[in-house]
């Protein structure tokens, strides 16, 4: 009987400890959490661009390959709310987000100086195509600046300390524009008496990429979507630290020939208000 009696108060205090355990990981976070989050984006990628027609016949400006140089780095800011589901650990996070995305790109081009009127206007006689050719490498910076509104799904693990989620993004463009600093030559063809190579300066020009004269093919959608995925971590109650990585999967331009990829990789700080 004293046997059975100490069982059974084992048996209730392990399911006190058991339930205590339970109620103090529950209340470390809330039903619905608010808080305001920041940190710098991080982007790399590569742009194709198919041959354009000129409008004079036999000249095109030909396909560009621009490649990857370097990480453009701007910043994301904004609030975030969170509602939790204590039985089975998950979480729906949904954000208001202000955005800047930089991509550094480069690319090597040879084309015909009729292809481009700046350049045709540095020769002193005009030459029919195919006579004159320019060899010119282009430099830019291109940036998006959005306000994005993520879902995000996600689960919390080890203790609430950490989170995983899955989700996407809806971008809604406000700015975009393209610096580009172009230099080379207008290489020389001694066949028709052009001896001499004509330098190309650098030379620097912006285009509004939402503008459509300005942009032409390379037009910027007003809105798209990105697939997004990230790990937080909490050490503290009130302190969120994240890493996410986002694929437009909608494509950024509205010109689908346009081929490309754009990764875009931010490490954010949240702090939630109580």
């Amino acid at each position: 009987m004293k046997h059975s009696f100490y069982t059974l108060s084992a048996a209730l205090l392990l399911t006190s400890s058991v339930a205590l355990a339970q109620s103090t990981a529950q209340s470390s976070v809330r039903l619905t959490e608010f808080g305001l989050k920041g940190g710098p984006t991080f982007v790399s990628g590569y742009t194709n661009i198919p041959a354009v027609p000129t409008g004079i016949t036999g000249v095109t400006f030909p396909a560009i390959e621009n490649k990857g140089n370097g990480t453009g780095t701007g910043y994301t800011a904004g609030t975030f709310v969170r509602f939790n589901n204590y039985r089975r650990k998950g979480f729906v996070q949904i954000e208001l987000t202000y955005n800047r995305y930089v991509l550094k790109q480069r690319a090597n081009v040879t084309l015909d100086v009729n292809a481009e009127p700046s350049l045709a206007a540095q020769l002193p006689i005009s030459f029919a195509p195919g006579l004159l050719n320019a060899t010119v490498d282009v430099t830019s910076e291109s940036s998006i600046e959005s306000f994005n509104v993520p879902v995000l799904f996600g689960r919390r693990l080890l203790n609430e300390k950490l989170r995983i989620y899955l989700g996407p993004t809806l971008i809604f463009v406000n700015k975009s524009q393209a610096d580009r600093v172009t230099q080379g030559q207008i290489n020389p063809n001694a066949a028709i008496g052009f001896s001499a190579a004509i330098p190309i300066p650098a030379t620097p020009e912006t285009t509004n990429l939402l503008d459509n004269r300005e942009a032409a093919n390379l037009e910027v959608k007003r809105f798209t979507w990105a697939l997004e995925a990230g790990i937080g971590v909490s050490p503290l109650r009130w302190l969120d630290l994240d890493v996410r990585y986002a694929v437009p999967a909608g494509g950024v331009y509205k010109d689908t020939n346009i081929k490309g990829f754009l990764g875009i990789a931010s490490v954010t700080a949240g702090i939630k208000i109580p």
